[in-house]
């Protein structure tokens, strides 16, 4: 059986075409009963990145999801690599360079939490009033940023920014970096692909999420995305901490806390 979380967990999702795109190839995993997040991107303009994004959350959400976080961490990493080869087997069948996806994933047990990923799709925590990025981008502009060649403002505009430098799909070696941290009460974790984090600033995104209103802030940050352009699919998980300490009335009313 899976590590039983000592928190409840308030999660909401959504997924919009954006205002460019005829095909949305983003998809997104909502499991709080078993401590399960996750956002994919199909790589843009390359064939069947619907499917490939499809493929990733539907083998996460068919995991066991037994043991503690460890090992719950390595299924997920298991699974992806078995979507991995599938996608590149695909690939070679249909005679075409990539079908791949990108992959966000957020695990919760016990007191603590795991984030996984693998190319440019983005988790967040928001605590005290303020917004961390957990995950370091795969991506070319995000290696410019790290030799101090561009701004983050200027990561965000740049031509190159969808060049991603690791994914599920594009390689025969596959791997996802990996963070563990502590769980504290009212911990918003967000989860994204890059059509919410290229179009809106974070101050922008910490203040949507200040409120604790995970559902009002999924719409939100959705409406702010487009807002700036929607320039390409727009995907967003948000999720909230709530310990045993804090009764009914606060997590029905975050307004409370």
């Amino acid at each position: 059986m899976a590590q039983a979380s000592l928190f409840r967990w308030q999660s909401a999702s959504l997924s919009d075409v954006g205002r460019v795109r005829s095909v949305n190839e983003d998809a997104c995993l909502e499991q709080p009963e078993r401590g399960l997040w996750a956002v994919a991107d199909g790589m843009g303009g390359h064939t069947l990145g619907d499917v490939a994004s499809r493929m990733v959350v539907d083998a996460l959400a068919r995991m066991s999801g037994d043991g503690d976080l460890a090992a719950r961490a390595a299924e997920v990493r298991a699974c992806l690599a078995d979507v991995n080869r599938r996608l590149m087997t695909e690939a070679a069948m249909r005679e075409v360079q990539t079908i791949g996806s990108t992959a966000a994933v957020l695990l919760a047990g016990d007191a603590r939490c795991i984030c996984l990923w693998a190319g440019d799709s983005r988790i967040y925590l928001y605590r005290d009033g303020s917004l961390q990025q957990l995950t370091r981008d795969h991506s070319h502009v995000e290696e410019l940023v790290s030799r101090g060649l561009l701004s983050p403002e200027e990561a965000r505009r740049h031509p190159a920014r969808n060049l991603i430098t690791r994914a599920v799909g594009v390689a025969d070696q596959f791997d996802m970096d990996e963070v563990e941290l502590g769980v504290m009460h009212g911990d918003i974790f967000l989860l994204c692909s890059d059509g919410l984090s290229n179009e809106a600033a974070d101050e922008d995104i910490a203040a949507l999420l200040a409120a604790h209103d995970v559902r009002a802030a999924t719409q939100q940050l959705v409406r702010c995305a487009l807002a700036h352009g929607g320039r390409d699919n727009i995907s967003v998980v948000t999720v909230r901490a709530i310990s045993p300490e804090h009764d009914d009335a606060t997590a029905l009313n975050p307004a409370l806390a």
